[in-house]
């Protein structure tokens, strides 16, 4: 969604439009501000654009369009002694470098005299890229002193852009915190990847599973006929009780409960020991938007559904048991974004496997229960059954498959399934 655009012309709004498209693909970052260069460059004139992004706690260069490798290196390489950059860090908000330096100074100042001079750069304008009172990054234009200073206009503009990048520079981070800086906690395994044997425990947890299946068998049949009793009954009172503004919020209360019911008793059964598959060919983006569609009526208004599906061929899968599975972690990600976030989802083919990744951008889970987040009534959520990821491990084993979850407090989790193409039955 485009910020508010007070003054702006029609071919200004359409450009931003397609920026904001741009950012939202899956287009690599340097990439991704080639082209967002492309457009901008249509409505302003600069000789330069720079990106910054924060790691850890310094700010590296990124991308950056207009010059050469080499002139980019040295700028990269002193970024410490931008001003520019300096002053957008110390404030957190925007700035032209004019402002900051006037014309005898900057020509004095270290950055210009090994860096901007290169190119005859002396007006610089800059702008913040946010997400609250955290700075992610910051966007960089320049040129010549014989084009003038920026103006408000330009200025306008750039934050604009800076505030669209935003959410793609923080789904970026996500990525690189969850999947290349944090343990992974593997289906099966129980603890983090390259850390012990995970043979070493596999008949404890292989016993530990036969238990419970032969438990939750038990627990699924002694509570469904008194569940479908309920039911009925519920239903029939709803329909001929129709006045009352505290009569219908307890009716309301107790659908929400037998809904719950039927969602720990498809758990239970879930687990059940003698599970069996029932497949047919399916299309594995179209299940998931299938699944999506079916979790619209529960989905914040403020959460944005990014699809970066690939073209995938279709497999055997048990459409029942998929659905479970896509739509239980689905129901997890929303719940961790109360107040509105993103979420992701990313499905590509190789090797003869089909990767589905759901990323969040929401609370994580915590440290104390990431390495048991597989094991039964283990739960990141405070009125959880904990039973939903053991059954989405479960299932995606059924189909020969294996499932991943990465997760920061703070930062958002994703989980990937990896299961093998079976394109014929045996």
């Amino acid at each position: 969604m485009l910020p508010a655009s007070d003054g702006l012309s029609p071919r200004e709004l359409y450009l931003l439009l397609e920026i904001s498209r741009v950012i939202t693909s899956t287009l690599p970052l340097t990439n991704m501000f080639e082209v967002i260069h492309a457009y901008l460059s249509k409505i302003m004139h600069y000789q330069i654009g720079d990106l910054y992004i924060k790691e850890k706690s310094r700010f590296n260069l990124k991308a950056g369009v207009g010059a050469d490798e080499e002139f980019f290196a040295s700028m990269g390489k002193r970024a410490g002694a931008n001003f520019l950059l300096k002053k957008i860090k110390a404030t957190g908000r925007s700035w032209r470098s004019s402002r900051i330096l006037d014309l005898e100074r900057l020509k004095r100042h270290p950055f210009y005299e090994k860096v901007l001079a290169q190119r005859d750069i002396q007006y610089m304008i800059g702008a913040p890229i946010k997400e609250g009172h955290q700075i992610l990054g910051s966007i960089h234009l320049g040129r010549g002193g014989s084009d003038g200073d920026f103006d408000e206009r330009d200025m306008q503009l750039l934050e604009i852009v800076a505030n669209l990048l935003s959410p793609a520079v923080r789904n970026i981070k996500i990525r690189q915190d969850s999947w290349q800086l944090d343990g992974v906690v593997v289906s099966g395994i129980g603890q983090s990847a390259g850390c012990g044997n995970p043979g070493s425990e596999s008949g404890g947890e292989d016993q530990q599973m036969k238990v419970l299946s032969s438990v939750s068998s038990v627990m699924a049949r002694e509570l469904r006929n008194p569940l479908s009793n309920l039911k009925m009954s519920f239903y029939s009172l709803a329909r001929n009780f129709t006045s009352g503004v505290m009569a219908q919020q307890d009716l309301e209360q107790m659908d929400r409960s037998i809904k719950n019911m039927e969602k720990t008793i498809s758990f239970l059964l879930n687990l059940s020991r003698n599970q069996s598959l029932h497949l047919e060919q399916l299309d594995v983006n179209e299940l998931l938007d299938e699944v999506l569609e079916a979790l619209r009526p529960i989905m914040d208004p403020d959460i944005v559904v990014v699809k970066d599906y690939a073209p995938l061929p279709k497999m055997y899968l048990d459409r029942e048991k998929m659905h479970t599975v896509f739509g239980n972690i689905i129901e997890n990600a929303l719940d961790a974004m109360p107040g509105g976030g993103r979420l992701r989802f990313i499905t590509t083919e190789n090797q003869g496997h089909v990767y589905v990744i759901l990323e969040d951008s929401g609370m994580g889970v915590k440290k104390e229960i990431r390495n048991s987040i597989f094991d039964p009534f283990v739960s990141a959520k405070p009125n959880g059954v904990g039973l939903g990821l053991t059954v989405c491990k479960k299932i995606v084993e059924l189909h020969g498959g294996t499932i991943k979850v990465r997760s920061n407090v703070g930062k958002g989790t994703a989980v990937c399934i990896d299961m093998p193409i079976v394109t014929e039955l045996q």
